[in-house]
């Protein structure tokens, strides 16, 4: 198993750093909804409005925009961003969590910020009407957005989805409205994959990732399992099966190309898993309750590949439940990072001996 070290000890605007994407150029791009405000206030700071930060390959930290108080949803006046990722127009698209905040059940959202040589340019609503909406992927010209729990009166179970929306749909002149999930008779037709899980936890479909060969990879929190859905030459859905079990509350993962393996955050365990092309499941790195001051494992929500670093966003997150390990939020607020085994790339046509 290896072991987690610090990245980075982030300054009290990171003080909940929860997903990441890449750019052309190597950086590395997460979001903060600084949920942790309230124990930056009890220390003195300053709370700050959610933020997407900006980390260079030569780890030098900036704010790349921070969102302003029009950008947030008018019932609640609070934005939350989660996911995100760059789309094939260069802008970067948001999930914007909602359900959280008062007035926020369905009102969830998708938000792009603008991008014009390399600088965030302001933010605007493309879609609307998620529950909770978490991780997003693009896949050509399509956006795919897991929604933890698309019905929240399901009871004894929980009910989630992976959905897909094509860029041509994402105009914010005419947002794009999801319909509310109501029974399992009444599919909107974005919705690509639904899942029911056992309801344990109250969280389904979280984290996403797609393979060399356009197949789906979701973690499903409540039951601790990756589930892998087989799409065919068009994009369009097969069908799914378990594809890896044993986590505990799975969040977010990435596929990387260079090993053909999924990594993958696992919130509620601490740790961090590497499943490879057959599912089975080894610990990168894992540990008891801290504080992660020095690099160690803070329930973590997203990994993503850098070279052969696996960089970890520690979310510090707790949720009342036995399972979790972290038991307490606290600064200071975190980036792990794990290192890989280095492989060098497959030789091309023109390299190869002859």
């Amino acid at each position: 198993m290896s072991s987690s070290s610090l990245l980075f000890d982030l300054p009290d605007h990171f003080n909940s750093p929860a997903s990441a994407a890449k750019d052309s150029s190597g950086n590395v791009y997460f979001s903060s909804p600084n949920l942790h405000n309230d124990l930056v206030e009890q220390s003195g700071g300053r709370a700050s409005l959610p933020t997407i930060g900006m980390i260079t390959p030569d780890n030098k930290l900036s704010v790349w925009y921070q969102f302003k108080e029009s950008d947030a949803l008018p019932a609640s006046g609070l934005s939350a961003p989660m996911g995100i990722a760059f789309g094939p127009d260069g802008h970067l698209y948001v999930a914007d969590l909602q359900l959280w905040f008062p007035h926020g059940e369905g009102e969830s959202r998708i938000l792009r910020i603008r991008v014009e040589g390399g600088q965030a340019k302001g933010c605007e609503v493309v879609a609307s009407g998620f529950m909770f909406p978490n991780g997003i992927i693009w896949k050509g010209d399509d956006l795919y957005i897991t929604d933890t729990n698309v019905f929240t009166d399901a009871g004894n179970y929980s009910i989630s989805a992976l959905y897909r929306v094509n860029l041509s749909e994402l105009d914010a002149h005419n947002p794009l409205r999801i319909p509310r999930y109501t029974d399992g008779k009444t599919l909107d037709p974005h919705m690509f994959e639904r899942y029911v899980s056992n309801g344990h936890l109250g969280f389904g479909a979280n984290g996403v990732a797609i393979d060399d060969d356009g197949h789906f990879y979701v973690g499903i929190m409540d039951d601790g399992t990756v589930m892998k859905t087989y799409v065919d030459e068009n994009g369009d859905k097969l069908h799914s099966r378990v594809f890896a079990q044993g986590l505990v509350g799975p969040d977010g993962m990435v596929w990387d190309s260079t090993r053909q393996q999924i990594f993958i955050a696992d919130l509620f365990a601490n740790a961090v898993f590497a499943i490879d092309s057959d599912g089975r499941v080894d610990v990168l790195a894992q540990n008891e309750n801290t504080d992660g001051a020095k690099g160690e494992l803070d329930a973590p929500s997203e990994v993503i590949v850098r070279g052969d670093e696996l960089i970890v966003f520690n979310f510090d997150a707790v949720f009342d439940f036995p399972e979790m390990v972290n038991k307490s939020s606290e600064p200071p607020y975190t980036l792990s990072v794990i290192k890989l085994p280095h492989i060098d790339p497959a030789p091309t046509t023109g390299d190869a001996a002859s």
